[in-house]
């Protein structure tokens, strides 16, 4: 179940819904720099193993006391109408648990130790895009998303028991690749206020559906410095079959969004 790992995974990337937009110029190169970011989603989801479902449902603040280190960032270059972009995402998170002692019935006899299960997870998109300006208000885009995570299970024994198992599991280590479709439509209300609507559509790739779409308010400080805001949903869809069973996964995360951008 690999596969269904990294769809879960791929729930805690973050990503903006694109640069502020710079006016087509023949001559210079216009640049931006989404960084910090962040998106709060929340995750609902099913998975169908051979048509047993089982609900998923993940409050943000579950996702949050797990995570313990992230990195997310998007760079935008525009020469004339062509645009290119490449945004990172990088999340480390650490869960732990800790199950019951068992003893041995009738008798004050630790069979088995209680076990602190300690999950470390690493998961991350690196999307590589080339855009064209096709209208002032109008940028179409496409290019490749590569989504990867590394999920490890280590098990440790915290007593003496008649069976003791430590060990570390590797239980996910995949890396996924979808060809990507977007275009995203600005409007500018003033000098100061503007409107960012955007989406992507995997036509390719691992995963049978890979859908973003953001709405974003953008607000500008300075000519350097802008501020935006706005809401994002993604949904991923996976059908698989291993050792003869089928699995499909179904997630839906959607949440608020808040960033800075560095427009030189």
């Amino acid at each position: 179940m690999k596969r269904f790992a990294l769809t879960l995974a791929v729930a805690v990337c973050l990503s903006a819904p694109g640069a502020v937009p710079a006016q087509a110029n023949d001559d210079n190169w216009d640049f931006s720099l989404l960084f910090p970011m962040i998106w709060a989603p929340d995750i609902n989801g099913k998975i169908d193993v051979d048509d047993n479902v089982i609900d998923v449902n993940i409050p943000f603040s579950d996702i949050a006391d797990s995570l313990t280190m992230g990195f997310l960032g998007e760079f935008y270059a525009q020469k004339g109408r062509w645009i290119y972009a490449v945004k990172i995402n990088y999340l480390e998170s650490e869960s732990e648990s800790v199950t019951d002692e068992l003893t041995l019935p009738g008798f004050d006899i630790p069979l088995a130790p209680s076990y602190s299960i300690i999950t470390d997870q690493v998961t991350g998109t690196t999307d590589l895009m080339v855009g064209y300006q096709a209208h002032d208000s109008v940028r179409l885009y496409t290019g490749v998303r590569t989504l990867f995570t590394e999920i490890d299970l280590g098990i440790t024994p915290l007593g003496p028991g008649l069976i003791e198992i430590e060990k570390k599991i590797n239980l996910a280590d995949e890396t996924l690749h979808d060809w990507l479709v977007g275009a995203d439509f600005t409007h500018q209300f003033n000098p100061r206020w503007g409107l960012i609507l955007s989406g992507d559509v995997a036509i390719a790739g691992d995963n049978d559906q890979d859908f973003v779409t953001n709405v974003a308010l953008t607000y500008r400080i300075s000519k350097l410095n802008n501020l935006w805001m706005g809401y994002r949903y993604m949904r991923i869809k996976d059908k698989m079959t291993e050792d003869g069973v089928d699995i499909k996964t179904d997630f839906v995360q959607q949440g608020p969004m808040l960033g800075w951008a560095f427009t030189f």
